[in-house]
């Protein structure tokens, strides 16, 4: 009988303990976005710093609160969903900062009194590369995701910056001025070796972004003036038009900070308007010049970063091959 009743009082004081587990754990903010969600920074008063929303542009929620002079830059995803990298000056210098999916463990990976920028990670979400003027001109740097190990990857004269890391993590692409424009987009292996040239034109390119599953990067350009958005083959083939200054519907509009959708079809930027208006903007991917702006959040609403946990996993490194994942969109494991 005592057996009888303390096997009854165990198995009843695991079942309290699962139930309230499972209490905790479906209160508790989720690691990642369940759904697909933008990532941006703006300046509203109900909270200065990195808020998420719908691709739509609804349910808007601040998820990191800065300072008010401090407004984060160039917002960028891990490819697991899990920490968000941007650069601000928070502490005295512009540096490069991780943050947890649910606005928590804020951590600064660099601190340096030059300006540390435009991180970008690479898919096994252990390193990442970044711009740094630490040297006396713009380099690209790579570091751990602990922000230790720095390697200096371009070690060039010129200015080399805007790193983008392709989804199969061997290859960069970044913009330079080692041509004789302005600045044209090139590609090298992880490792600084092997640049190659893919855009040659009059004007400034900048900013390249690799769609997710490699085939094509996004850039801003300057070609015909202030920013418009163009993309290509990841070889620097049939270059497109994805934004035009000389839109009618809203001329003048420049744009830059690009991220893709995680399924390609479409493309989000900053769009700088007339009267000092700056908010999220939409693209179709296919170059038919359509364009949607999403409901303004604040002021300055900018530097958007495009997440959808149904790609987690998708042409990402094989760690133990080291070769692309191309076998389908994975769910996050346990979500």
């Amino acid at each position: 009988m005592c057996i009888q009743k303390f096997l009854i009082c165990a198995v009843y004081s695991v079942w309290l303990l699962l139930l309230l587990s499972a209490i905790l754990i479906g209160n508790a903010p989720a690691e990642v976005p369940d759904e697909p969600t933008i990532a941006f920074a703006t300046d509203v008063r109900k909270g200065v710093g990195i808020w998420f929303m719908t691709p739509e542009g609804e349910n808007p929620r601040l998820v990191l609160e800065v300072g008010e002079d401090s407004l984060p830059s160039g917002l960028t995803w891990s490819f697991n969903g899990k920490q968000i990298a941007f650069h601000a000056e928070l502490e005295g210098n512009i540096d490069v900062y991780v943050v947890d999916a649910r606005g928590e463990n804020l951590s600064r990976l660099t601190d340096h009194p030059g300006e540390d920028s435009w991180a970008a990670w690479h898919p096994e979400g252990e390193r990442l590369a970044f711009s740094t003027n630490r040297d006396g001109n713009l380099e690209i740097y790579a570091m751990t995701s602990s922000g230790e190990a720095l390697e200096n990857i371009t070690n060039d004269s010129v200015q080399d910056q805007y790193p983008s890391w392709s989804p199969d993590g061997r290859t960069i692409a970044f913009a330079s001025k080692r041509g004789k424009t302005l600045g044209d987009i090139f590609v090298m292996d992880a490792s600084g070796e092997n640049v190659r040239n893919l855009t040659n034109v009059r004007g400034e390119d900048i900013q390249p972004k690799w769609s997710r599953d490699g085939n094509r990067i996004a850039w801003t350009s300057r070609r015909n003036g202030a920013g418009e958005i163009w993309s290509m083959e990841a070889d620097g083939a049939n270059p497109m038009k994805i934004s035009d200054l000389q839109d009618p519907r809203a001329p003048g509009v420049r744009n830059r900070d690009v991220t893709w959708a995680p399924d390609g079809g479409r493309i989000a930027s900053t769009a700088f308007g007339q009267g000092g208006v700056i908010n999220i903007r939409i693209h179709p991917s296919d170059g038919n010049l359509e364009w949607q702006d999403l409901p303004a959040v604040g002021g300055e609403d900018r530097s958007p970063a495009w997440f959808d946990p149904t790609f987690v996993g998708a042409f990402s490194v094989s760690a133990a091959e080291k070769q692309p994942l191309t076998w389908g969109w994975l769910k996050l494991a346990g979500r």
